[in-house]
This record gives C-alpha cells, sequence and structure tokens, in this order.
C-alpha cells in the first residue's frame, strides 16, 4: 500500500542517531505519564488547526521555493514581525549529539519558566530530549516540515505545545538549522484571563505556577512569569493554607480567609477563596483574591 502522501516513509537517520519511529520514544513517554507525542509529516495548511501556527506555515511559505525548506540566507527573524515572540532557532551541536537554542521567543520563555538561548535539548526532562532529538534527526534526513503536539512536564502550566518544525538549508541543501513555531494551548488558563478577579495557580509546594491578567497587572506589573516564585515572593501574600490541594479536591470544601498583602513597606488586605483544580492529573490550589476596601 502506498505510503499517505502527508506522512511519506522517511529515511533511516545516520547511524547512532534516535529516530522518532523507534519504540523508546513512545515507552519514554509513558515511563513519565503522558501520551506519546501526536506527529504529522507535510502538514497542508488545513491540518494546522491553530491560527498563529497557521499564519507562521502561510509566511515560511513566501520564504520558500519548495514549500518545505528555508535557504539560510533568506531567514530573517523581524520578517515575522511579533510571531517572533514564539519561534526557535536550533542547529546541531557539533560536540554534542542533541540540539542547541540560537533563538528563544520571549513568549516561549515566559509559558516555559526559563529562557534556552544558548542552552541545548539535554537540558530538557530525558523523555522531552528523546523526542526533541528524534524529531530534528529525522527533519534532517527527510528535509521537509512536521507538525507535533505534545503534553509538556507537569511544572509547566501547559496543556500541550502545537510546534510547526520547518528545516532550514544552506546553499548545498544540507539542513544546518531548525525554525519552530512553539505555540501553547490551555482550556483552563483561557478562561481565568477573563475574570475581573486576582487568580493565582499555586502548587503543592506554594509555588505560583500562573496568574491571570488581573493578578499580573496587581502584583507583577504585568509580566509574565517566570512561574517559579511563592505566594509572598509573586504577590507579597502572607496567606497560610491548612490543607494539601488533593485534599481540597477530596473534600470538596473551600478555604476563605483574609490575608496580608505587602508591597512597598504598606500592607494591605485580601479575601482569599483557595480551592483546588485537578490540571493533567495533579492537584493545583486556585487562590482568588478580592481587595478589602
Amino acid at each position: 500500500m502506498a505510503p499517505d502522501p502527508a506522512n511519506p516513509s522517511k529515511a533511516d537517520p545516520p547511524d547512532g542517531m534516535l529516530s522518532y519511529d523507534c519504540a523508546d520514544i513512545a515507552d519514554a513517554f509513558a515511563r513519565a505519564g503522558s501520551p506519546a507525542p501526536y506527529v504529522m509529516w507535510r502538514p497542508q495548511l488545513g491540518m494546522v488547526e491553530c491560527r498563529a501556527t497557521a499564519a507562521f506555515h502561510v509566511a515560511c511559505d513566501r520564504l520558500s521555493a519548495d514549500a518545505q525548506t528555508i535557504a539560510l540566507d533568506h531567514l530573517d527573524l523581524a520578517y515575522f514581525g511579533a510571531m517572533k515572540d514564539w519561534l526557535a532557532i536550533l542547529e546541531p551541536d557539533p560536540e554534542e549529539t542533541g540540539y542547541r537554542y540560537r533563538h528563544f521567543g520571549q513568549g516561549i520563555t515566559r509559558f516555559y519558566g526559563r529562557d534556552m538561548t544558548g542552552k541545548t535539548t539535554a537540558a530538557f526532562p530525558d523523555h522531552i530530549r528523546r523526542f526533541y532529538d528524534a524529531i530534528f534527526n529525522d527533519t534532517r534526513q527527510r528535509k521537509e516540515r512536521v507538525l507535533t503536539v505534545h503534553q509538556p512536564p507537569d511544572q509547566v502550566f501547559v496543556t500541550l505545545w502545537r510546534r510547526l518544525i520547518v528545516p532550514v538549508v544552506d546553499e548545498t541543501g544540507e539542513v544546518v538549522q531548525f525554525l519552530t513555531s512553539n505555540n501553547p494551548e490551555n482550556e483552563l488558563r483561557a478562561g481565568l484571563e477573563i475574570l475581573p478577579a486576582s487568580v493565582l495557580i499555586v502548587d503543592a509546594d506554594h509555588i505560583v505556577r500562573y496568574a491571570n491578567k488581573t493578578a499580573r497587572q496587581n502584583f507583577d506589573a504585568g509580566n509574565f512569569g517566570p512561574w517559579t516564585r511563592s505566594m509572598f515572593d509573586y504577590a507579597g501574600l502572607d496567606l497560610e493554607i491548612a490543607e494539601r490541594p488533593d485534599g481540597i479536591l477530596a473534600h470538596g470544601i473551600t478555604q476563605t480567609s483574609i490575608c496580608r498583602h505587602i508591597k512597598h513597606q504598606r500592607i494591605g488586605q485580601f479575601h482569599a477563596t483557595v480551592s483546588a483544580a485537578l490540571y493533567k492529573g495533579t492537584a493545583f490550589y486556585v487562590v482568588l483574591l478580592q481587595p478589602m476596601n
């Protein structure tokens, strides 16, 4: 039977380089408690299913002579305008089997929690590293665009990452870089953004993993992350929570209290309602804060 034209069979990667098709990748994700990534080679525009990714797809088409690759001397991040914040550029690392980031957009950094510019794929958790290295190995051989969707580690407050990888070739036709569009999706986050009250998503160790728009404006000058700070470091909140988030979920009882807010040596008060939500199988506190007059 002939292969699907959107997913033709691939060439084998060089010796010692992992291919995405091997069972090792799916097994690594299973051990991490995550489903195997979704991969589509040569995706057509109608298959992308994300407005931002589709816009990137079209922009790359304008730079491409073959609808798959981009010539290195045609690549200019300024051409992509505001999309630049969601783009990354990687290249093979001659000293390692992995790949190194030359550019890591600010939008990706805000969601992931740190800037990966100058770092390699070896810095990711093992199952993510295996996946990234394998898919880039295959892309080097196939010289085709690939759409991937995968679930990030639990500490990243994103339901899934949708990536479109475009190979960048030199004058000899060799793939020397990868231009990727990285778009996060999270239905819970989208719902929180429209709330007029400040809402913090906090893990069991009381680290703020996400704050909605109102909270970002009230506590962090509108900044987006990093999501590695305690409630006091992030928002100046002196809030004690008596029960773990999984206990709140099990009992279905929210906690209400008055907490102090310290900002610029001034003390205010918030009425805090602490509930819990299950996200990717992990319980998180949902802290809703309303100022007291």
